[in-house]
């Protein structure tokens, strides 16, 4: 369905749609602000850092994808082939349901994903093993130090006998 469309809106008002030019501006300042949230372990200089990098690699890399409610963008997801290298929303809108959605949604764009988060951001762990993502592995992350966790989601896994 979402591979096909470039727009969709559930029976609750959110709006899953590929990005546009106009909406870069609200895609950092969200990722600005659930990082901070979600990385309270990090200095927020580290996030002023790679800003602009990742800004960046959204706009000339990936493929976006935003949730909005009435016309305001909520949240966001980005793939680079088969790899989540952006899923968040904005802390006001957290919990509601939203990144949930914007999972399924990279999940019917890709066959498989993979992605990588640190290991102290507890809850977006929680949240990926329950949307029955798998650690593939787990190392430093060589800016900081800190765990890095290297996940994957595969809809058919290989069964061994």
């Amino acid at each position: 369905m979402a591979d096909v469309l470039n727009s969709y809106t559930n029976a609750l008002g959110l709006t899953l749609r590929k990005a546009k030019s106009c909406d870069y501006d609200d895609i950092s300042e969200i990722w600005f602000a659930a990082s901070l949230r979600a990385h309270d372990f990090l200095p927020s200089k580290y996030w002023w850092e790679r800003q602009e990098a990742l800004q960046r690699l959204y706009q000339d890399r990936a493929e976006v994808w935003v949730a909005e409610v009435d016309q305001q963008v909520c949240g966001f997801l980005a793939l680079v082939d088969h790899k989540l290298i952006a899923l968040f929303v904005a802390p006001s809108w957290q919990n509601k349901g939203i990144g949930s959605q914007l999972l399924e949604l990279a999940k019917s764009l890709r066959p498989r994903l993979e992605l990588h988060l640190f290991a102290d951001n507890t809850s977006a762990l929680s949240f990926y093993l329950r949307h029955r993502f798998e650690i593939l592995w787990k190392r430093p992350e060589r800016y900081t130090g800190y765990p890095l966790v290297h996940m994957g989601f595969n809809p058919y896994p290989v069964l061994v006998e």
